[in-house]
């Protein structure tokens, strides 16, 4: 056993300094002080945060981040469903070996950023041809494997797909993702379970549907409603405008006022980005308990729209972010995104804070470390006796943060964030990033070099 001391510590929604942990050889916290406890202690110089998990991941995105930024000749009115067909090309291209590296890669580049925990939502589920692999969990073993070589903590979400939009078939492109009935599916569940709990007993598995639009009302009904695993369930939910109208179009009612009358939602239940809600929808979400996931940066990047978070936020709705297509990894941007979007629209600031909740950073913080948890189903307090250590080591000697008061370290490192605020990152009970860099940065390069080429070199034929 061994004290670790650190400058100071933000411990359940308040500044601790100094701030003491007792930990073991293998990082599991014993005992945690405010005061100095007797025998050496072990000076860590660095302010101590919780990690911020990541409620939305979709890993293979990462190769195509920034190649959708430009238009094809007679194409010039794009949108979502255009760069849809151009991610389905990346999707039914991409093999187990390049997924592995791709992914691993990526979840370092979180950890980095400041994320110890990702809910990957998953939908790779076959082959190129749409078939089984020889184990149907597969796809699902290599981002298990990932998750393991980065350090991360990996809740994964296999999710149902079964139709292209309400009451239309499968489309070609998405023969990987689909099941041919919620059985086929629960049976893949419980099989990715039994892996996880056989070979990487760390990792979370939830379930969940793609999207409202993905599957028959029946089978949401049947997927959602029951808690097929420990983990959460995750599903899209009205993201653009076609989606509430081929919705209402097919089913006469608006998909959230469908979803929270047929399906008793809880906190178990995430709604990924839920951009288009009437007022209505709003507080039935905000009564179930539900969390929706926003993914700020990705829904900016689409054209999702804005999600209508003031009314949301002021009647206590749950929230966390989410890096989604990954052309963002910094949870600290993702997080004042919705904040500065609505100073735009309001012409006005701190538009968070009342009078009880004074400090905008703050409030930011808190909502995605109570919201992401849920999401990403893990322990609801941070730096508790019986789990591994996990966490932010910031420099407190930052150009930004020299000599500022606690009280502004928060709203400093959403507001004005550089990455080599954060000098190193826990999670697992060990150092994952030393010096701002992942220590297994390295042993994964040239993978993911050979991967990358290839990928640049089919898709350019496409």
């Amino acid at each position: 056993m061994k004290w670790l001391k650190f400058k100071a510590a933000y411990v359940e929604g308040a500044w601790v300094s100094p701030f003491f942990i007792q930990v073991d050889d293998e990082g599991m916290i014993n005992a945690t002080s405010a005061t100095s406890p007797q025998g050496k202690c072990e000076e860590q110089d660095v302010y101590l945060l919780p990690g911020i998990p990541n409620g939305h991941s979709h890993s293979f995105q990462y190769v195509m981040s920034g190649l959708s930024e430009r238009v094809l000749p007679g194409r010039t009115n794009d949108d979502f469903w255009f760069w849809r067909e151009q991610m389905y090309k990346l999707a039914n291209h991409i093999e187990l070996d390049e997924l592995l590296s791709v992914t691993t890669q990526l979840y370092m580049g979180m950890m980095e950023q400041g994320y110890t925990s990702v809910t990957e939502f998953h939908y790779l589920h076959h082959d190129h041809a749409g078939k089984g692999f020889a184990r149907a969990t597969q796809v699902a073993e290599v981002i298990m494997e990932a998750a393991q070589q980065a350090g991360l903590h990996l809740t994964l979400v296999p999710v149902y797909y079964n139709q292209a939009a309400p009451k239309v078939p499968i489309k070609p492109q998405q023969k990987r993702f689909y099941f041919a009935s919620p059985d086929n599916y629960l049976s893949f569940i419980e099989q990715t379970v039994a892996v996880a709990n056989a070979n990487y007993t760390d990792v979370l598995v939830g379930y969940g549907v793609h999207s409202l639009r993905a599957a028959p009302l029946d089978d949401i009904k049947t997927i959602l409603s029951t808690p097929w695993t420990k983990g959460p369930a995750h599903f899209h939910a009205s993201e653009q405008t076609a989606d509430v109208d081929s919705f209402v179009a097919a089913y006469k009612v608006r998909p959230i006022d469908w979803l929270a009358d047929n399906v008793p939602l809880s906190s178990h239940h995430n709604l990924v980005h839920a951009t288009h809600l009437t007022p209505q929808e709003s507080k039935k979400l905000v009564k179930s308990g539900a969390t929706v996931v926003l993914c700020p940066s990705t829904e900016a990047n689409l054209g999702d729209g804005i999600f209508p978070i003031v009314d949301y936020q002021a009647n206590g709705g749950s929230w966390c972010i989410g890096s989604d297509s990954q052309v963002n990894l910094s949870p600290f941007r993702e997080m004042q995104m919705p904040e500065l979007t609505q100073r735009l629209l309001d012409r006005k600031r701190n538009v968070f804070c009342n009078e009880t909740q004074l400090d905008s950073g703050t409030i930011l913080y808190d909502q995605a470390l109570k919201g992401g948890r849920l999401a990403v189903g893990l322990p609801k307090t941070s730096f508790a006796a019986g789990s591994l250590l996990e966490g932010l080591r910031v420099n407190p000697y930052h150009d930004r943060l020299l000599e500022r008061p606690l009280s502004s370290v928060l709203s400093i490192m959403i507001y004005a964030p550089e990455t080599n605020m954060i000098e190193g990152v826990y999670c697992k009970g060990s150092v994952r990033v030393s010096g701002g860099r992942h220590v297994g940065r390295s042993g994964n390069q040239e993978a993911y070099m050979r991967a990358t080429k290839r990928l640049m070199q089919a898709l350019a034929t496409l």
